[in-house]
């Protein structure tokens, strides 16, 4: 992993004065010119997402990558178990202060524990950070071993839109100087939904499917997809 994006989320904050969905998403990176997620359009992904993975109160969700826990805190309105990992103390810390009945530790994606299962497991906008597609393929596998029904890989950055995302990106910032400026060694890693679909199956996940990102009103959904299936065994 990046240690120039370890500093970034570091330095994270979670406002008080916000309300507290709106705080956590805040501090995962999703209150920026790229993202400025609504609480409700969270909400409702988050929902469409208990209905795809076939989710109902009680069940367990781990997320590789959890950050301050928005998205597991969007599950958990619906009676959902979760716990989480992330390299980020800063970010579990938030993370066990609005969900203390939750487990959750300071990992990496490619170590975190597999003594407990949960039914499902995912990652939601964490692939982008990795260094290389086979550091990826090996985090795929921890997940599926780490699951008993099925895994779900969220907000994958897409590589037939790469250059698009990039030229998005930079207009944001205000030109080539300022984003190289502003993002220097802070690269994301994208992938083809092939390869993706292709090392999720070599994983042991059976028929993967593949969506274009569906959370509303987020600039970044443009450029990335979706991924998730249930494992061979199940």
């Amino acid at each position: 992993m990046n240690a120039a994006w370890d500093e970034v989320w570091e330095r994270r904050t979670l406002d008080a004065e916000k309300p507290l969905l709106a705080a956590l998403l805040a501090a995962d990176g999703l209150d920026t010119g790229f993202g400025d997620v609504r609480e409700d359009a969270w909400r409702e992904a988050t929902a469409r997402w208990v209905d795809e993975l076939g989710l109902s109160e009680g069940d367990s969700v781990f997320e590789v990558g959890c950050g301050a826990g928005a998205f597991l805190y969007a599950l958990r309105e619906h009676g959902i178990r979760v716990s989480g990992i992330d390299r980020s103390s800063t970010l579990i810390g938030y993370a066990r202060d609005v969900m203390p009945e939750a487990t959750f530790a300071v990992a990496d994606a490619a170590d975190f524990d597999l003594g407990e299962q949960a039914d499902i497991v995912v990652a939601f906008g964490v692939f982008m950070y990795f260094p290389e597609l086979d550091y990826a393929t090996g985090v795929l596998e921890r997940m599926v071993a780490k699951a008993r029904r099925a895994v779900a890989v969220i907000d994958v950055p897409d590589k037939a839109h790469e250059a698009e995302a990039l030229a998005r990106r930079i207009a944001t910032v205000g030109g080539e100087d300022a984003y190289r400026e502003r993002y220097a060694g802070l690269d994301h890693l994208y992938y083809d939904r092939a390869w993706f679909a292709n090392a999720m199956s070599r994983a042991g996940i059976r028929g993967p499917l593949i969506a274009d990102q569906w959370l509303k009103h987020y600039e970044n959904g443009r450029s990335r997809f979706n991924a998730w299936g249930e494992l061979s065994t199940t």
